[in-house]
């Protein structure tokens, strides 16, 4: 068999020598762990990465051993790196040392929380959700009156948004692949709105409260404060990576503006600028 020349490969390899390639979570983890490593400067996006990879963790149902990976990723990084040496050690150790710290602190509340989350959603009745659909909106508008100007839907697709926002909060608990994933393609959409993300802090502050109100027990308000936070960040991050400087003329709907965008493209570039804006797996053309 061929020797393996990437990490992952080395890694799988590895597992196997080492008598651990049954352990399944680990999968998860190096699913990860790219977004991990270019991302450990950024304080807020390593936070991210770490409570969505917590959520997915959370859903396996063995034993899960943090420092058997970090055996596995060592060896790895070793067999793969010629000039290897103390320097390397120390902060590939660092980085994981940090990693586990944060992963360390968020394991075991998920699985908690979802509980909780599901018993109170599971017993609610449409007069609560009514209560939580009026209330949400009339805290939003007097928090930010500019949001009037982007919520001029009819009052049933206003109602199914705060209907599907309070969903979303233990949905990301079931699923949290896929709904990494649906919120990524969301986020996308709302560049080609045009919406600006300085509505979704204040929409999420109208709701947490307006959730606090009817929600007494307060392990629910945590679990569901956890959650929508988490999808409001990763909704941010993905309106402000998706916002180039193309979307950014179009939303202007300026062709001045667009031509100058697309002239900075590089010419092999240039189509795909015009044509494809990508964030992660998801996309949008313009």
């Amino acid at each position: 068999a061929a020797v393996p020349r990437n990490f992952r490969d080395m890694f799988i390899f590895n597992a196997a020598v080492m008598g651990l390639s049954g352990r399944t979570w680990m999968h998860e983890l190096l699913d990860s762990f790219d977004a991990i490593v270019a991302n450990i400067a950024k304080s807020y996006r390593f936070q991210e990465e770490c409570d969505v990879l917590a959520l997915r963790l959370s859903k396996s149902k063995v034993s899960i051993e943090l420092r058997e990976f970090k055996s596995v990723m060592l060896a790895s990084l070793r067999s793969l790196v010629k000039d290897w040496s103390s320097a390397h050690e120390t902060a590939w150790s660092w980085l994981w040392d940090t990693l586990q710290r944060m992963l360390t602190s968020i394991m075991g509340k998920p699985a908690q929380q979802e509980a909780v989350l599901a018993l109170f959603l599971g017993g609610s009745d449409d007069c609560l959700y009514q209560i939580i659909r009026q209330e949400v909106y009339a805290t939003f508008f007097r928090m930010t009156p500019t949001g009037e100007n982007y919520f001029k839907q009819s009052t049933s697709r206003l109602h199914f948004i705060v209907d599907r926002v309070v969903a979303m909060s233990l949905e990301m608990y079931r699923e949290p692949r896929r709904m990494v994933e649906d919120i990524s393609a969301l986020g996308l959409r709302h560049v080609g709105y045009g919406i600006p993300t300085d509505m979704f802090g204040p929409f999420v502050s109208a709701t947490v409260e307006v959730f606090g109100q009817v929600a007494v027990d307060a392990a629910v308000i945590e679990a569901f404060n956890w959650s929508l936070g988490l999808i409001s960040r990763i909704l941010m991050r993905v309106v402000n990576e998706g916002s180039t400087v193309v979307m950014q003329a179009i939303n202007a709907n300026s062709v001045s503006q667009l031509q100058r965008a697309v002239a900075c493209a590089p010419r092999g570039k240039r189509a795909e600028w015009a044509l494809n804006v990508q964030v992660g797996t998801q996309s949008i053309s313009p």
